[in-house]
């Protein structure tokens, strides 16, 4: 059994702040986040019968495969896969969905593409159902990344 004294005991000493590390860690985070954050929007072509909704989200899609979706047809980037009518796409496999699909298939086992994200561009008159069948198809060839766009407000 030990006693102790005051003499004993030593005196607490208050640790002391180094600002120099932490001014270096700040500045990295400064810098990544300077990068991370960058603004780049992407100029993208739209269709004149193409009427986008609006947003104020940002994103790059500038490696993403863009599929048009009109009333008329469906392009990827400037090729037209097929013509519909917008009730049409419903039930008609063979004529709309078959070459989609072919199309789709033949981007993603293409080796020399690197993208697995399809942007959507549909007019904002196109019923869910339509939107709905072309996302399946476009999930059955491979893709199941893909998000719909909108114009910035």
């Amino acid at each position: 059994m030990t006693r102790f004294n005051k003499k004993n005991k030593s005196k607490f000493a208050n640790p002391k702040l180094l600002i120099t590390p932490m001014m270096d860690m700040f500045t990295i985070i400064l810098i990544f986040l300077l990068f991370s954050f960058s603004d780049k929007p992407e100029k993208i072509n739209i269709d004149k019968d193409i009427n986008l909704p609006n947003s104020t989200s940002t994103n790059d899609y500038s490696k993403s495969i863009k599929l048009y979706i009109s009333d008329s047809n469906i392009k990827i980037d400037d090729k037209i896969i097929t013509k519909f009518n917008n009730n049409e796409f419903l039930d008609n496999f063979e004529t709309i969905r078959k070459p989609l699909y072919k199309e789709l298939k033949a981007l993603k086992d293409n080796k020399n593409n690197q993208n697995d994200h399809i942007l959507f561009l549909c007019d904002k008159n196109i019923s869910f159902k339509t939107i709905n069948n072309i996302m399946k198809t476009s999930g059955s060839a491979g893709f199941d990344n893909f998000q719909l766009a909108v114009l910035q407000k």
